[in-house]
């Protein structure tokens, strides 16, 4: 990556007022898939102190929650991920290692659309695994829709969460790296609709990292 890249980059991090998204401690329980769906992983029942990223042993249990909560809907290229109940957790993987470029990652698919339920209280969880100066990812959920703009200034219309942005890993070997996490809890809207997820660094949603996010009845 070139050196003008990493500073403007840097520079539009300094210029937002941004820091490094951090590790909440929150603790996480295991549960069911649902119908169809596959067994969650647990997640660790302590995480860092803020500030602190996480070793790779500490980020796995995070991702395998995030390879198998949810049920998989639909048979479309882009499947619908759906979270049952009302006390969901959702963690969503910037850039998993092996996927494309701005992406998301839930249950294994990319930038899936994600279904759950009217005034469910949701745990959000961000885990970014990318790599580079300019590779910091956060999450906005909102009616702001696609096509999106190389800067979408937040909040957006609708706005109904937000994980500010949150750096990369710190070595190029996935192994040996360090990870930051970062997480909100909301209440979805009691009333059905239509939202989306995206990334608010900017250009990022602009090439497609992003997803929509439903509220059904």
């Amino acid at each position: 990556m070139r050196m003008v890249t990493a500073i403007t980059a840097l520079g539009v991090i300094t210029a937002l007022g941004v820091t490094a998204g951090l590790a909440s401690g929150l603790v996480f329980a295991a549960g069911a898939g649902g119908p169809g769906g596959m067994q969650m992983g647990a997640m660790p029942k302590h995480l860092p102190k803020p500030g602190k990223p996480i070793a790779y042993e500490t980020a796995q249990p995070l991702i395998e929650y995030s390879n198998s909560a949810g049920t998989r809907m639909g048979r479309r290229k882009h499947k619908t991920i759906k979270f049952l109940g009302h006390n969901i957790h959702i963690v969503m993987v910037a850039v998993e290692p092996g996927s494309p470029d701005q992406t998301f990652e839930i249950h294994k698919l990319v930038d899936p659309e994600v279904e759950v339920s009217a005034g469910a209280k949701i745990t959000l969880t961000l885990l970014n695994m990318d790599y580079g100066a300019s590779m910091i990812h956060g999450v906005v959920i909102g009616q702001a829709t696609p096509p999106y703009k190389t800067v979408v200034p937040v909040p957006v219309t609708g706005q109904i969460a937000e994980i500010p942005l949150t750096m990369p890993r710190t070595a190029q070997s996935v192994r040996k790296s360090k990870y930051f996490v970062d997480t909100t809890t909301f209440n979805a809207p009691r009333k059905s609709g239509h939202y989306y997820y995206f990334c608010q660094m900017p250009s990022h949603a602009k090439t497609g990292m992003y997803g929509k996010f439903v509220v059904v009845p």
